[in-house]
C-alpha cells in the first residue's frame, strides 16, 4: 500500500461556457488536427468521462502509454485538455492528470461580428435548456407527490384479515 495518492481526487471539471473558434484561425487548425485521430478523439471522450494520467487512458483507449501521451500533447496544446492534478505511480512517480479545458466547443464560419452573437445566443440557450431541465422536475414532482413530505395520502389503511376480530 502507497501513501501517495495513485489517482487523482479532482473532480471533473464544472460546465465551463462555450468556446467559439473561428474556422479560419489558427486555434481551429490546432483544434481540427488534434482530433484528426480516432485516438485523440477517444482520449478526449475518456477524459470528459474520468479524468485520468496518460497510464489510465492508455489502458481504457487500448493504446500504449507513448501513443496516448502524443496524442494528449497535441489536445493540450489544442486547449483542448488541461492538467488539472498530480498522481503518483505505484513506484513513486509523480504523473500529471488530464480533464477537458472547456465544454462545449463550437468551431463556426462567418465574420467577426457573428463570435460575440454567437457565444450570447449559446449561452441563452444552455440557460434556457437549464430552466427547462428545473420545469421538468418540477412537473414530474408534482406529478408523483410522495416527493414532497406534506402531501396527504388519501388512502386508508387496510387491516390485515389475521389481525380482523372475529364476530
Amino acid at each position: 500500500m502507497s501513501l501517495l495518492p495513485s489517482r487523482s481526487d479532482s473532480p471533473p471539471p464544472d460546465d465551463a461556457g462555450p468556446r467559439v473558434v473561428d474556422v479560419e484561425s489558427e486555434e481551429a487548425d490546432a483544434v481540427i488536427a488534434a482530433l484528426s485521430s480516432k485516438t485523440a478523439r477517444t482520449l478526449l471522450n475518456e477524459l470528459h468521462d474520468d479524468p485520468a494520467p496518460p497510464a489510465d487512458l492508455a489502458e481504457r483507449a487500448d493504446t500504449s502509454v507513448q501513443n496516448a501521451k502524443y496524442h494528449l500533447d497535441k489536445l493540450q496544446d489544442a486547449g483542448a485538455i488541461e492538467v488539472v492534478d498530480t498522481a503518483y505511480s505505484a513506484k513513486g512517480r509523480e504523473m500529471d492528470v488530464y480533464a477537458p479545458a472547456d465544454q462545449p466547443l463550437v468551431i463556426y464560419a462567418g465574420d467577426a461580428d457573428t463570435r460575440g452573437t454567437l457565444r450570447s445566443a449559446l449561452s441563452r440557450l444552455l440557460g434556457a435548456l437549464g430552466i427547462l431541465a428545473m420545469a421538468s422536475f418540477v412537473v414530474q414532482a408534482v406529478a408523483d407527490q410522495s416527493v414532497f413530505p406534506w402531501a396527504e395520502d388519501d388512502a386508508a389503511p387496510v387491516a390485515d384479515d389475521e389481525d380482523a376480530p372475529v364476530g
